[in-house]
């Protein structure tokens, strides 16, 4: 049974499209159970789809996966959506030996809000070192097996605490004003803890989205916490000369 995290395939030196992509027996800690269904449906969608060679990597959660055909979205056409809803760190560390064995152009890696979306109050070890430090684990995995792979950190979007209980008609405790460590403070944190490596370029879209209150500008979200068409469009807008100079080398 695999297990997180279990990264033997990556070492071998025995990669091979069979065993590319984790099995319906990986466990990822603190994944609820429509989060492993959307997991598993992912991944089968993968395998039917894989990679390919000289592609540009878009690798993530929801907010990556929101953005459907990413090629439409800067007119290029060897950008792949690995975003998978729901997803944590833990989950792309169990899904990198894709990645790895085709090694693509460049990966670009958006993470880490499903960990503090949540009372973590009884989950003490998620804090923004533990996501900061499984970011930077994903990255460093990547570079090592496929060194001339291009890595991108994106930061992590902000939320609107009240977009979201008005869009979707929730009560979650931890969208309360009052309750610590807020899902924006755990962000912001991060945030700064990935800005301070000095090893992997990051991308400051959070700094692009947030509104006076840094709060995700309702203006970019449809809920809150998810991209609309507007803030799609203004990360392309963020993004499209660094997506086509990777094109040009």
């Amino acid at each position: 049974m695999k297990t997180v995290i279990l990264f033997s395939v990556f070492f071998s030196g025995c990669i091979t499209h069979h065993n590319l992509y984790p099995d319906n027996t990986t466990k990822i800690n603190g994944q609820l159970d429509w989060q492993k269904t959307f997991y598993f449906n992912r991944i089968k969608e993968f395998k039917n789809k894989p990679i390919g060679k000289n592609k540009i990597v878009f690798l993530g959660n929801s907010i990556i996966k929101g953005g459907g055909d990413w090629n439409k979205r800067f007119k290029k056409n060897n950008i792949v959506n690995r975003g998978i809803s729901g997803d944590y760190t833990l989950g792309i560390l169990n899904r990198l030996d894709e990645i790895i064995f085709y090694k693509p152009i460049a990966v670009f890696i958006m993470i880490g809000i499903n960990e503090f979306f949540a009372d973590n109050t009884q989950n003490p070890h998620i804090t923004p070192e533990y996501v900061a430090n499984n970011i930077f684990k994903i990255a460093d995995i990547i570079k090592l097996q496929s060194p001339n792979t291009k890595i991108f950190i994106y930061t992590i979007l902000p939320i609107n605490n009240n977009q979201y209980i008005e869009v979707k008609n929730v009560d979650y405790n931890f969208l309360h004003n009052n309750f610590t460590p807020s899902v924006n403070d755990q962000v912001k944190r991060t945030n700064t803890i990935l800005k301070t490596n000095k090893n992997f370029t990051v991308i400051d879209l959070y700094s692009s989205f947030i509104n006076n209150k840094e709060n995700m500008n309702k203006n970019m979200s449809s809920d809150g916490v998810h991209l609309n068409e507007n803030g799609y469009d203004l990360w392309v807008q963020e993004n499209l000369k660094l997506i086509t100079s990777l094109n040009n080398n």
